[in-house]
């Protein structure tokens, strides 16, 4: 069976304190299928500034495989396969690499946890950093965002990258997560980038669509 989910688009967000008694949760049990939408937005102006929507189409006991489409731009490939752990930690997005991975979550995740890892990435110019990563799950908190309110582990990343070619210019970014259990991926993702001492843009994602095929098997040949 198939289960949608679907609000009018509306640009409201609001956390309520604590949602729950502090359980951790495991690895979300994906399926071949599930599909999230996101708006993107200017954390500046609030204007939306695309959409997007990740697809499962390939699964099995190490890896994620989903489609990428810019559900704005007809002309955009269909594609674009990004790849990541079972716990969606990214390693190839299609036009940028991560060694090993990465590191936005460790599951189980539960209130105070904390994890820190090093990783390299590199792009499809030939630019490679490397950098260190650091992230706590902050609390749980009901989130509202345009696909409707949902309980949500806050997770804060903070990371540092160091290009390693010529450009040895060093990058921060401070991202925020909502991930809901019952999604079984982010509601909503902040990632401000900070370089030369200057905050220099703010990205949002906010989920406003998602369905899961619970139905179908959790791994394919």
């Amino acid at each position: 069976m198939l289960r949608k989910f679907f609000l009018p688009i509306l640009i409201v967000f609001g956390v309520l304190g604590t949602a729950w008694a502090d359980n951790s949760v495991g690895i979300p049990d994906v399926h071949i299928g599930d599909m999230w939408k996101y708006k993107i937005v200017d954390g500046y102006s609030n204007e939306t500034t695309g959409e997007i929507s990740h697809r499962i189409v390939k699964l099995d006991d190490k890896q994620i495989v989903y489609q990428v489409r810019n559900l704005l731009n007809k002309n955009a490939s269909k594609q674009n396969l990004a790849y990541a752990t079972r716990e969606w930690n990214v390693f190839d997005n299609g036009s940028q690499t991560w060694d090993p991975f990465f590191p936005e979550y460790k599951f189980p995740l539960s209130v105070g946890k904390t994890w820190s890892q090093e990783y390299r990435g590199s792009n499809n110019e030939g630019k490679t950093s490397s950098a260190l990563l650091k992230a706590k799950v902050i609390a749980l908190e009901k989130v509202t965002v345009s696909a409707g309110k949902f309980d949500a582990y806050r997770i804060e990343l903070d990371l540092e990258s160091r290009n390693t070619g010529e450009d040895a210019n060093i990058y921060r970014n401070h991202i925020i997560i909502w991930y809901a259990p019952i999604v079984k991926k982010y509601v909503r993702r902040e990632n401000t980038t900070f370089s030369n001492g200057r905050e220099r843009s703010k990205r949002i994602e906010e989920l406003f669509e998602y369905s899961l095929r619970e139905d179908l098997p959790a791994t394919s040949k």
